[in-house]
C-alpha cells in the first residue's frame, strides 16, 4: 500500500514537473488575441528606428488580406511580401485572400514566437528582419 502511494505521488510529482518545464508562457504573457479593430503588437514590439517610419524590413505593400482577421495581422505581417507569404504558407486563406480572425491570431503569436530569438516577449526590429528574411528564403531551406 505505502509502495502504491510513494509510485504514485513519484509519478504525479515527474508529471508536474514535466508540464512546468513545457510551459513557457507566450500564450498568456505577453502574446495575446487582438483586439477586434486592429493589431495588438504595440506592447510587443520594442521600437528601435520604428516599424512605422524607414524600417528598412522590406518594401511596404498594401495588404493582400480581406475578412475578419485582415486587420488583426500584425503589420510586417500583412504589409510585406515575406509576411504574406509566410501567412500563406501556412495558415488558410481564401481565394480572394480572406483570413479568420483566429488565424491572424494565430500567425501572430506564431511569428512573434519564431522571431523572438531572445524570448523576452517583445519584438526588435533586427528580430522581425531576421525572421522575414528567413521567410524569403524558404525558412533557410534549400530547395532541389
Amino acid at each position: 500500500m505505502i509502495r502504491a502511494v510513494q509510485t504514485i505521488a513519484a509519478s504525479l510529482g515527474a508529471a508536474l514537473l514535466v508540464a512546468g518545464c513545457a510551459h513557457d508562457g507566450y500564450y498568456d504573457r505577453g502574446y495575446r488575441s487582438a483586439s477586434a479593430d486592429s493589431g495588438y503588437y504595440g506592447r510587443d514590439y520594442r521600437s528601435g528606428n520604428g516599424y512605422r517610419g524607414d524600417h528598412g524590413y522590406a518594401e511596404r505593400y498594401a495588404s493582400v488580406f480581406r475578412g475578419s482577421g485582415a486587420r488583426r495581422l500584425d503589420p510586417w505581417l500583412s504589409e510585406t511580401r515575406e509576411g504574406q507569404q509566410f501567412v500563406t504558407d501556412h495558415y488558410p486563406v481564401g481565394p480572394r485572400g480572406e483570413i479568420r480572425s483566429g488565424d491572424a491570431d494565430s500567425a501572430n503569436i506564431f511569428f512573434r514566437r519564431w522571431a523572438d530569438t531572445d524570448r523576452d516577449y517583445r519584438l526588435t526590429d533586427a528580430e522581425i528582419r531576421t525572421a522575414l528574411v528567413h521567410t524569403r528564403n524558404r525558412y533557410g531551406r534549400i530547395a532541389f
